[in-house]
């Protein structure tokens, strides 16, 4: 009996995770705790929401935080403050934007002197609002367009439906069939690289916790590829249904299908994304330009786990 290890008799490494807002693409980590993936790995792992992109970053800074499931905004934005957090996989490296419009805005220009929601200046929502603007050739100091700080998506909708904005930008197309039924329409898309949804944590946690990172990192790859797999699809609808509070089994459906379009089977982080990200970023901190993108990604877990069969494990298990 004694030959048993303390390390093997110790219980799950107790773990916190944190993620930005509320869309289908949280779903590998809904799934993940839903279908025990994390008790797979030996986690016991606490899911919290923290919508405030800064307090995010925040959190992980200090500890308290031990993983986020967000991207490139929030490892950035703590490069900015001088807080040492790497982007360790990338689910999502193309970001995709819905612009939903007011009926009487019938082309770009007709944006000049409008109000459109973000989350925060500086987020992640913001960025897909300066990139669509960007891409209709507008400007918001040129075009005096108010962006207003309004909070995630599950408001932005609300705020549209009541007359506060007169637009907003979507990261999903959970929302637009229900603003189409009011008048609402769909003025532009754009699919902008971007490391948009990843996995994120402190430098020193990655040094000291690689263990435990890697096994976060396993269960949420295996979570994305159980959801991405045929037979996944309907306990993921359920999921969606039940975390985004959805009464419409087509809205979950339409939100499934949009975000395994969006995600990456091997999930490096995307530089390129990352970069693309910086750029806008160092508009609003200058600070950031300074920074080299490229100290902010480490892929030597993901490494290993490519190294080490994890993925093509994942494929024949998930095959069909």
């Amino acid at each position: 009996r004694s030959s048993v290890s303390p390390r093997r008799r110790a219980g799950p490494a107790r773990v916190m995770i944190a993620y930005p807002s509320p869309t289908p693409r949280v779903t590998p980590l809904w799934l993940a705790q839903d279908l025990d993936f994390f008790g797979k790995y030996n986690l016991a792992a606490q899911l919290v929401l923290v919508r405030n992109n800064q307090m995010l970053t925040a959190g992980l800074g200090a500890g308290d935080i031990d993983a986020g499931y967000t991207g490139g905004t929030t490892v950035l934005g703590a490069a900015a403050a001088g807080v040492e957090l790497r982007l360790v996989a990338g689910f999502v490296s193309r970001g995709h934007g819905y612009l939903m419009v007011r009926s009487d805005i019938k082309k770009p220009a007709d944006l000049a002197g409008k109000r459109i929601a973000v989350q925060s200046i500086g987020g992640t929502l913001w960025m897909y609002v300066m990139l669509t603007l960007e891409q209709l050739g507008l400007d918001t100091a040129r075009d005096r367009i108010h962006l207003l700080v309004i909070g995630d998506q599950t408001v932005t909708a609300p705020a549209l439906e009541s007359g506060v904005i007169d637009a907003a930008v979507f990261t999903t197309r959970t929302y637009i069939p229900g603003l189409k039924q009011k008048g609402f329409s769909l003025l532009a898309e754009v699919t902008p690289p971007m490391a948009a949804t990843g996995i994120v944590t402190r430098k020193s946690y990655l040094q000291k916790n690689s263990e435990v990172l890697e096994n976060i990192m396993k269960a949420l790859i295996e979570s994305e590829h159980y959801m991405m797999a045929p037979s996944g699809k309907a306990q993921s609808i359920k999921t969606i249904m039940s975390r985004l509070k959805l009464s419409d089994a087509k809205v979950a459906e339409d939100g499934y299908a949009d975000a395994i379009k969006e995600f990456e089977p091997k999930p490096f982080p995307s530089l390129e994304g990352l970069k693309n990200m910086q750029r806008l970023l160092a508009t609003q901190n200058p600070r950031l330009a300074g920074v080299n993108p490229a100290d902010l990604i480490d892929v030597t877990l993901m490494r290993k786990l490519e190294d080490g069969g994890f993925f093509s494990q994942l494929q024949s298990r998930y095959r069909e």
